[in-house]
């Protein structure tokens, strides 16, 4: 079947070929596309990006945000500790991004939505936990180098 998408009196040249039944989502009536979720892809290497730039925010933009905080906690761990575990965990986050955003998109893993509110949230609670982190390391700069009296 072949629907006009764009009437125009002039011009009827773009045109559609309909291979289902047409409906509107949300209605409820079977056959109507309301039983199927309408879901985004997520890309990987946007995914990956909020990871590199910010740690956990990869995985709070695949939906898991649990996942997201444990990367951000165990970077901050990390690189508070000692560098290289800090920078392994952030590797790790990176990579978990990027492939947790293929498999969703693969239908391997469940897709999960992201929430702007969740998104947020992490923002706070990454921006809290940089200034943590800056916070002790200037004091053991500073106790490192004072001389005790």
């Amino acid at each position: 079947m072949i629907r006009n998408l764009f009437p125009h009196p002039e011009s009827s040249t773009r045109t559609e070929i309909m291979t289902g039944p047409i409906g509107f989502t949300g209605t409820g009536v079977p056959g109507t596309r309301a039983d199927t979720p309408v879901l985004g892809e997520k890309n990987p290497v946007f995914a990956a990006g909020l990871s590199l730039l910010f740690p956990g925010l990869g995985q709070v933009y695949n939906g898991e945000t649990g996942k997201g905080v444990l990367v951000l906690f165990g970077v901050l761990a990390g690189l508070l500790v000692m560098l290289i575990p800090g920078v392994a965990v952030w590797l790790f986050g990176i990579y978990d991004a990027w492939a947790t955003a293929r498999r969703m998109n693969a239908g391997i893993v469940p897709f999960r939505e992201a929430r702007l509110v969740t998104v947020l949230l992490f923002m706070v609670v990454w921006t809290a936990g940089m200034f943590a982190l800056l916070a002790l390391a200037a004091l053991a700069a500073f106790a490192a180098f004072t001389v005790p009296l």
